[in-house]
Parts: structure tokens; C-alpha cells; sequence
């Protein structure tokens, strides 16, 4: 594909082919020097009627304006022009030029002209609007890899609010029961608040250090809790030698443990990780009360959507998203390839 970015050559190659095409099977048959010659003088016309299509008729009435009548009379028109120049060639300029001339019906000599025009037209037209179509989506795709890298910007550039408060609050009443550990939750949320700010700036990150800091978050998110076990967290598989995009599962995390039912008998959240060679997998499950009929994501802002909206430019889809809800449960899964 690297060759489509050098429209020049592009274009001097497609006239080269187009000659080819044209002059070898004469010359093959009949010997080099007449059609040689003779298609040279056509192709000036032919390149005239191809870029007054594609140029002028196509940008203004296809592209832009939607205006197929107009377009079909432009196009009408060149290939008039092209096939009278044509007729002229051959019947006046080619005599005095001393070379023989082929007669044919002019039914016959019409129908092989307008046949060379939509050939060279159409392939030059198709080509055109080929090339097109994949800037538009190559303009789509970094639009949408901008908003993305803006929205997970906006999301490494923040702490939950919500969770800042609760573990300010938490760390507030463990200074007076437990210093030391008070001391651990403030020296955890320094490592979590480094992390989002600095060491997820990367496109990739070690999977080892990004599970550190998800046990580090879930470690604060515990204080908020009576029991200790209400959340349970596992991981299974080595992380050793892996890369994956930072902050892809922290927001599935939050969701569990923002907008779980804390009324119910442990464990209340159950997430775990299992890593294979080529891949990982991030299971979450809490429950949430009945009467909530808001799906967490809607309530997040952030949250899973751009969670989906960051697996389909990494991914494409290579990748496994689901989200359930049933009764009192929410369950989420999600497996991504490992590089």
C-alpha cells in the first residue's frame, strides 16, 4: 500500500498501463511501429477526458453534490469529444500521416470507441473514488483514535471523585484507630494517583504493573467495606513479559465496586483475572439492588464506554465484551489478546 502514497507515480504508471494495454496485442500482431505511434497521439485526449471526470465532473457532482444527471451529461459529453477526436484521428490525420487505416461499420467503430472510454474512464474513476473512500476512513479511524486518546486522557488525568472522598474519609478515621495503617492507605494512593498520571502515559504497559495497581486500588476500595471479604479478587496465569494498553480494565473495576449492593452476605464482588500465553481474561460480578434498573455504565460517564469504544481501535474485533444483568447481578467479561 506504501506505493498509493506517491500520487505522481500513481498516475504516470496507470498512463504507462493504459498504453500497454492498448499497443502490445497490435504490436504482437502487426509489428511495432504504426499503433505505437498512433496510440501516442490518442493518449493526450484520453488523459484530458479522464481527469476532466474524475477531477472536475466527479468532485462537483458525485462527491459533493450528489447530482447524478449532471454528472451522467458531463460524462456524455467527454466521451462525445474524445470519440469525434478519435474519428478525426483516424480518418484525417492518420492518412496524411501515411499510415493505413482500418474501415469499419460505423455501428462497429462507435461501439468499440464508447467501449475504450468507459474502460480507461471507469478504471480511472474507480480508482479514484477507491482512493477516496479510504482517506475518508483513514480520517475516521485518527478521528476517533483522538477522541479515545482524549477521553482516556481526561480519565488518566483524574481520581474517581466519588473514591477519593470515600478513601480521604477513611484514612481520616484510621489515623486515630490505626496509624500504621492509615500510613499504608495514603502511601497506596500516592502509588495509584503516580501511576494514572505518569506511568500509563505509555500506549502499552508491563501487565504485571498494571495489575499492581489495580491490587492497589481494590486495597483502598476495601476500607470502605465492614468485611474485608465482602470483595474477593484472583488472578491465575503469569503476567511475566506481557504488554497490554494501560487502564483497559480499571473502569470495569470501579463500575463493580462504585455500584454494588453492600447489603448482601459475602463476597458481595467477585473479580478475577486469568492469563494464558496469547491472551487474558477480567470476570467481575456484584450484585446491585433490584429496584436500580441504571446500567453502571450510564451512570460513570466515562466508564465502559470508552472501554468498548478503546477495544475497537486496539482490537478491531479481536475481542470478546459482554455485559449482563440478571435480577440482582451484574457480570462482566472481557477478553483481549496479549502481545
Amino acid at each position: 500500500m506504501k506505493i498509493f502514497k506517491y500520487r505522481i507515480l500513481n498516475h504516470i504508471l496507470f498512463w504507462i498501463f493504459i498504453y500497454a494495454f492498448y499497443t502490445i496485442p497490435f504490436i504482437l500482431s502487426y509489428g511495432f511501429e504504426t499503433d505505437a505511434f498512433i496510440n501516442l497521439i490518442y493518449l493526450p485526449f484520453d488523459i484530458l477526458t479522464v481527469y476532466f471526470v474524475i477531477s472536475f465532473l466527479i468532485p462537483r457532482f458525485f462527491i459533493n453534490n450528489r447530482n447524478l444527471p449532471v454528472l451522467l451529461i458531463g460524462v456524455l459529453t467527454a466521451f462525445t469529444l474524445n470519440i469525434l477526436i478519435s474519428r478525426y484521428i483516424n480518418f484525417v490525420i492518420q492518412p496524411r500521416l501515411g499510415f493505413w487505416v482500418s474501415r469499419k461499420a460505423l455501428t462497429v467503430e462507435l461501439f468499440y470507441s464508447l467501449l475504450s472510454n468507459f474502460m480507461i474512464v471507469g478504471t480511472a474513476s474507480a480508482l479514484k473514488l477507491f482512493s477516496y473512500s479510504t482517506k475518508i476512513q483513514l480520517n475516521q479511524s485518527e478521528l476517533e483514535r483522538k477522541t479515545v486518546q482524549s477521553e482516556l486522557g481526561i480519565l488518566r488525568s483524574q481520581v474517581n471523585p466519588h473514591f477519593l472522598f470515600n478513601v480521604l474519609n477513611n484514612i481520616d478515621a484510621l489515623i486515630f484507630e490505626d496509624k500504621e495503617k492509615a500510613s499504608n492507605a495514603i502511601f497506596l494512593l500516592s502509588k495509584i494517583m503516580r501511576y494514572m498520571l505518569q506511568e500509563s502515559a505509555e500506549e502499552k504497559v508491563r501487565l504485571d504493573r498494571e495489575l499492581t495497581y489495580i491490587e492497589d486500588y481494590l486495597e483502598l476500595a476495601k476500607l470502605s467495606f465492614e468485611n474485608p471479604k465482602f470483595l474477593k479478587f484472583e488472578t491465575t496465569g503469569s503476567s511475566a513479559r506481557k504488554l497490554i494498553p494501560p487502564l483497559l480494565f480499571i473502569p470495569i473495576i470501579e463500575n463493580a465496586v462504585k455500584h454494588c449492593n453492600k447489603q448482601v452476605k459475602s463476597p458481595g464482588i467477585q473479580i478475577s483475572f486469568k492469563i494464558e500465553n496469547e491472551f487474558i481474561e477480567l470476570k467481575t460480578s456484584n450484585h446491585v439492588k433490584r429496584n436500580d434498573f441504571k446500567l453502571p455504565d450510564n451512570s460513570s460517564g466515562n466508564g465502559l464506554k470508552i472501554v468498548r469504544k478503546r477495544l475497537k481501535l486496539i482490537y478491531g474485533e479481536n475481542f470478546i465484551f459482554d455485559i449482563n444483568r440478571d435480577m440482582d447481578k451484574f457480570d462482566v467479561y472481557l477478553k483481549v489478546p496479549l502481545s
